[in-house]
């Protein structure tokens, strides 16, 4: 690009409506005129969104040939019908409130509490604002809490200490916070079932206290995570150290008294499928290399 092309570069900012200053348009340097050019017309942002819509398929497509080779490692062929609802459930990605709730979490992190949505300040609306005035004027003048009719302003939080989150995808289901999941640990044995007294410390309960969507560095909270998504779950903290398969037979939780003999069904440990798909792959990688010897 150069002054020979200035009158082609003009006729491209016209065209698509680029908003670039003229100084910039009559500059030496190339790079940075393509840049500006680019950047208004194709961001890069813009672009590796659309990219990931128009190329990764939308979970329900995706997890009918992904699922399947996920619980069956040594699973040969391309497709393999659901055998019962969970696996129904998991390989349609449902997310109405029958559908089984199943979601992993890869990790746990730590969030410094200052960083929480929670902890930091919201702008007022102009209502809330009037009632602090309201209150603020009866505090002077001697007024209690009651006769000015509205509610003691909140103490102001401590910010400091840590929140630890777990990192998570929903397979299945829709989760909502204040409902109880079941925590099932990695070592949890799926052919002794949940109520094996061996396995009673892998299969943990635990409340859903707060739910967050991940946004680069931002935490979104929300009140449910529907199937398909990744989101952060807080309530997991002393109980989760690592990773976990969080369990329930639907919307509402397994309630205040889960039995687990009659919700056998949605208990699932997806922990132990990665664990065998990972040995199955250093079995694999030390042949091919005890081969090439």
């Amino acid at each position: 690009m150069d002054h020979r092309n200035s009158e082609k570069v003009h006729k491209i900012v016209k065209t698509l409506d680029l908003k670039i200053p003229s100084r910039d348009l009559n500059s030496k340097d190339p790079r940075h005129l393509l840049s500006l050019i680019f950047t208004q017309w194709l961001s890069l942002s813009t672009c590796i969104i659309q990219a990931t819509i128009d190329v990764i398929p939308a979970p329900p497509i995706s997890q009918t040939t992904r699922l399947p080779k996920i619980l069956y490692p040594d699973l040969r062929e391309k497709f393999r019908s659901a055998e019962n609802k969970l696996e129904e459930d998991l390989y349609n990605s449902r997310s109405d409130p029958e559908a089984y709730v199943i979601a992993y979490v890869s990790k746990m992190f730590v969030v410094p509490c200052k960083d929480m949505p929670e902890k930091k300040k919201k702008a007022l609306s102009a209502e809330e604002m009037r009632a602090g005035g309201r209150q603020l004027h009866a505090t002077r003048h001697g007024i209690t809490d009651t006769e000015a009719g509205d509610p003691p302003l909140e103490d102001i939080e401590n910010t400091e200490g840590e929140v630890v989150l777990g990192f998570a995808r929903l397979y299945a289901g829709t989760i909502r916070v204040g409902c109880s999941v079941y925590a099932v640990l990695p070592k949890y044995n799926a052919s002794l079932g949940p109520t094996d007294p061996s396995n009673a410390k892998y299969v943990l309960t635990s409340e859903v206290v707060a739910l967050y969507i991940m946004m680069g560095r931002e935490l979104v909270p929300v009140q449910e995570v529907r199937a398909g998504n990744i989101f952060a779950i807080k309530g997991l903290e002393s109980k989760v150290f690592r990773s976990a398969t969080l369990c329930s037979p639907g919307l509402l939780g397994i309630g205040k008294n889960p039995e687990r003999g009659a919700q056998s069904d949605c208990i699932i440990n997806l922990g132990a499928v990665n664990r065998v798909v990972s040995a199955i792959l250093s079995i694999w990688i030390a042949l091919f290399f005890n081969k090439g010897r």
